[in-house]
């Protein structure tokens, strides 16, 4: 055994410490931050007030919560033109039946298709935040791919600096919630 050994595992424990740290902070919220009390005591729908013919995610099934009296829950994505697209998993396939990635499209390349085999097409996000502007909360989760989180966390906030409405940000990736 090398004698570098034991201390490569303790550089090794202490980088995991570390990150395990850094990422329980990241997680742990804002739970003292005097806007959430505005989101609270609402309903959310969550990718929209969805159903058979309504597909999750689309502007219809925005609009379907909103008049029902929720708020709603939607992912976005990062798209390659700088646009932010509203819909759940980076490839189409499930939702579109299209094997292709949202982060390699373009916001004109969204007329090309349609949300479970409706009219609705993949709406973008400042479609749906004019929507749903002073009239209910939105809680937004950030779906980073590769190594976009900084792009993502960025471009949503810039797109929320002058939003009248309530909303707060989420996401799965500690590094979109650091940033």
């Amino acid at each position: 055994m090398s004698m570098n050994h034991p201390k490569l595992l303790q550089n090794a424990l202490t980088a995991t410490a570390a990150l395990a740290v850094a990422g329980l902070y990241a997680l742990r919220g804002r739970s003292g931050h005097p806007g959430l009390a505005d989101l609270k005591g609402w309903g959310y729908a969550h990718r929209g007030l969805h159903k058979e013919g309504i597909p999750e995610n689309s502007m219809a099934a925005f609009r379907a919560a909103l008049e029902k009296g929720y708020g709603i829950e939607l992912d976005i994505h990062l798209m390659k033109d700088g646009n932010l697209a509203v819909i759940h998993d980076s490839s189409l396939l499930r939702t579109a039946g299209v094997d292709v990635r949202i982060e390699d499209l373009t916001a004109e390349d969204l007329e090309n298709y349609r949300l479970q085999g409706t009219d609705e097409k993949i709406p973008l996000f400042r479609e749906v935040m004019a929507l749903f502007e002073g009239k209910a909360p939105m809680i937004v989760e950030l779906k980073s791919a590769g190594k976009n989180h900084g792009a993502l966390a960025e471009a949503a906030c810039e797109i929320l600096k002058d939003y009248k409405g309530v909303y707060c940000m989420e996401s799965f990736d500690p590094r979109c919630v650091r940033w």
